[in-house]
């Protein structure tokens, strides 16, 4: 269906490209990060380890249902982020849409949401289980540098994106 918006952008149907599709696959199979945590429930302690501090030490514990925060939250950001992206027509663009680049625009645009949503299903689902190792004594320190590591893929998509943009205008 192609029709207008009110500020005179196209609107148009658009399927998932192969790509997208796979990567939607993997955010969603990291939504079943929550099995290593039914996995670990009855051996996990009371209290757990909730935050760490830079040097990847537990610095705040809480009651081991805590551990169901990140999940939850992966959960809504994958629901939110998979409702807005039906709607590309509606997205800030970094370059002008117009009736010539705007399937472009709309496909790097829903492309891009569907790769952070799963890089940010990737990152929870892996503090969770960095959580869980700690919790359980399998190792002193959280591994900070992986998730820095994980936060510099975010950025450096969003980066890809813009430069990715900018050539389709």
């Amino acid at each position: 269906m192609t029709g207008k918006t009110p500020n005179q952008r196209p609107v148009i149907s658009l399927g998932l490209s192969p790509a997208d599709l796979a990567v939607e696959l993997a955010a969603i199979a990291i939504l079943v990060s929550i099995l290593p945590i039914v996995q670990f429930w009855a051996v996990l302690p009371d209290r757990i380890p909730i935050h760490f501090g830079l040097g990847g030490q537990p610095d705040a514990l809480g009651d081991k249902v805590m551990i169901w925060m990140l999940p939850a939250v992966a959960a809504i950001i994958f629901v939110v982020l998979t409702a807005v992206s039906r709607y590309p027509h509606t997205f800030n663009y970094p370059v002008r849409i117009t009736e010539q680049n705007a399937r472009r625009q709309y496909l790097l645009g829903r492309s891009l949401l569907v790769w952070l949503k799963a890089e940010i299903c990737w990152l929870f689902a892996f503090i969770v289980r960095q959580q869980i190792i700690v919790a359980l004594g399998n190792a002193q320190r959280f591994s900070i540098e992986l998730v820095f590591g994980i936060i510099l893929l975010i950025f450096a998509t969003v980066g890809v994106y813009f430069v990715r943009a900018y050539l389709a205008r």
